[in-house]
């Protein structure tokens, strides 16, 4: 039996391939001491606007900053100072926290809707049977590094007069026919926690959009509303993505090409291994980038997964709650869901990334075929 634990994401490895390019970004900043607003940050905007196809991006703290600021901005736009609870904004119950929180930081209501069964994603046709005379916008989640359908949501949302902002917080580098996401929306958000395909070492995040007005608008707002040094125009935020984080970034954005083409390597790995498997149906391999490899489990998924944690196998359930039914979105609403529940009873997150070993993935393919096999 196999004794190290596999971890659902071993960074080790990561940095152990990175480590030279990683301590020469990091190394001068010792010199220069410019630690927030500085020199790495503009760099680091720079390339990862041209590598997104997108005109400006704007580093921030953190994956729900960008979405918080990225929602003010969306306010701006619609010529409002802020939004309130009568401004609904249609999303996915079927996601991290952050998503519907940011959306109540603004002031705003979650619209929960429900999702496509073999993507979990964002349903078009939920989404347009959900519209309303108060909503203002719709944000999309790209859900374990595999794309929303954008040409769906986009032509609903320009029929309608709906602006969309993009939650790319585990998609980067993902694409739709070439064009990555992010690129869709009025605005993309994206988070740089050390899991994620492109991860810092600390928290981080980042807004991307093709409108310099809004542009100008978010790099005040991340920096308390100055637009000019001691000169707060509006209430702004302490937000900012600090040089070290963005040094760490730098490093990592060259190869994230590269990083994301091991990931769906060793997911084509794993499909192959699970597809005859009858009660697991593996995940779509369009335009993933398999930030998480999420396998839906028919029957037995509680104990599938005891049985591979139990055999030193990190597996999760990403996740095992919907928004909807969180006591901190009771204001919200939430249409008629059917899929969405189901996913929190069958999804089963494996450990992928892009250095996990062949033989790593043939023991825990292994481990599911023998839980299958059996009466464990």
């Amino acid at each position: 039996m196999k004794k190290d634990r596999i971890e659902i994401c071993d960074l080790k490895r990561e940095y152990d391939f990175l480590k030279k390019e990683i301590l020469s970004q990091i190394q001068p900043l010792f010199k220069t001491h410019h630690w927030v607003l500085g020199e790495k940050l503009a760099e680091f905007e720079k390339k990862a606007a041209r590598f997104l196809g997108c005109r400006y991006a704007l580093g921030v703290s953190s994956g729900t900053d960008a979405l918080v600021l990225a929602l003010q901005a969306l306010a701006k736009k619609l010529k409002k100072k802020t939004l309130s609870s009568r401004d609904e904004i249609i999303t996915t119950p079927f996601t991290f926290i952050a998503t519907g929180e940011a959306i109540l930081r603004v002031g705003a209501r979650p619209v929960f809707v429900d999702i496509d069964p073999q993507t979990f994603n964002l349903d078009p046709l939920a989404v347009k049977k959900a519209i309303s005379k108060n909503t203002v916008g719709i944000l999309p989640v790209h859900l374990y590094g595999l794309p929303a359908d954008m040409k769906a949501i986009m032509d609903i949302a320009k029929v309608k007069g709906i602006l969309v902002v993009e939650d790319c917080a585990q998609s980067f580098g993902a694409e739709i026919n070439g064009r990555k996401t992010g690129s869709f929306g009025l605005l993309g958000c994206f988070s740089f926690f050390p899991s994620k395909n492109l991860g810092a070492y600390g928290d981080g995040g980042m807004v991307v959009t093709n409108d310099y007005s809004l542009f100008k608008y978010l790099k005040a707002l991340r920096n308390h509303g100055q637009t000019k040094p001691y000169r707060a125009e509006f209430l702004g935020y302490n937000c900012r993505l600090d040089s070290f984080q963005a040094a760490v970034l730098l490093a990592k954005l060259k190869h994230i090409n590269y990083l994301n083409s091991l990931r769906k390597k060793k997911a084509a790995c794993f499909n192959q291994r699970l597809s005859h498997l009858k009660q697991i149906v593996v995940p779509p391999s369009a335009g993933h980038i398999y930030h998480l490899y999420t396998i839906k489990v028919s029957s037995r998924r509680d104990g599938l997964l005891k049985f591979l944690n139990k055999h030193q196998i990190e597996a999760r359930v990403y996740y095992p709650y919907l928004l909807s039914r969180m006591r901190a979105f009771r204001s919200a609403k939430a249409a008629s869901l059917r899929n969405a529940p189901k996913a929190c009873r069958q999804v089963l997150s494996l450990p992928l990334y892009p250095f996990i070993k062949t033989e790593e993935i043939n023991y825990i393919c292994d481990r599911i075929e023998q839980f299958f096999s059996s009466k464990v």
